[in-house]
């Protein structure tokens, strides 16, 4: 089978290809900027029998690649996502659904400091397509913003002409690639 010849079938498990997967966030910082910031790891699978079709992962915390040290220890404390009690960020699908050749929405249960809240992200996914070794590989594009504080990161600090340091809307990205598992 060539590289660009598509397999027919999302029919299987798939495991995560760490090097070509990220996780990051971005989120308004004293009103006129963007933060954004990211996990050096990241843990997810993708499972399709049938119709049903499930995406799981999960990011350590303790990851977040933030090279300042203090604004990154506050970032892990209670303030934020009180990594010392709350290790990991977890998304579980509850819906997956395919609109159209790429498209994708994917509803599930976000758990953020151990607060679980339903989430709708939409994006595309991609393939299967065999890669160069003859391995099929997919790719899942997803976006969607949540509000911190729903899940219990509430540290703000008011700014001296209005506003706050930093907005609660997130917006949380994931870009991962798996490989089809052999039966």
């Amino acid at each position: 089978m060539s590289a660009t010849t598509a397999p027919a079938t999302l029919e299987g498990t798939w495991a995560l290809d760490p090097i070509h997967s990220t996780a990051s966030f971005a989120v308004k910082h004293m009103v006129v900027s963007s933060f954004r910031a990211g996990f050096k790891q990241v843990d997810a699978t993708f499972e399709a029998q049938g119709d049903d079709v499930r995406l799981t992962g999960t990011v350590p915390v303790e990851s977040i690649d933030i090279e300042q040290a203090d604004l990154r220890g506050h970032v892990l404390a209670p303030d934020f996502f009180d990594v010392a009690n709350t290790p990991n960020i977890e998304f579980v699908s509850t819906s997956v659904r395919r609109a159209g050749d790429d498209a994708v929405t994917v509803e599930g249960d976000l758990t953020i400091r151990g607060v679980t809240r339903p989430v709708s992200a939409t994006g595309t996914l991609m393939g299967p397509v065999a890669d160069v070794s003859g391995a099929d590989r997919v790719g899942v594009e997803l976006e969607t913003t949540v509000d911190r504080t729903a899940y219990g990161l509430n540290w703000n600090a008011p700014l001296p002409k209005g506003g706050f340091a930093v907005a609660n809307d997130v917006k949380l990205a994931v870009h991962l690639e798996f490989v089809r598992q052999e039966a």
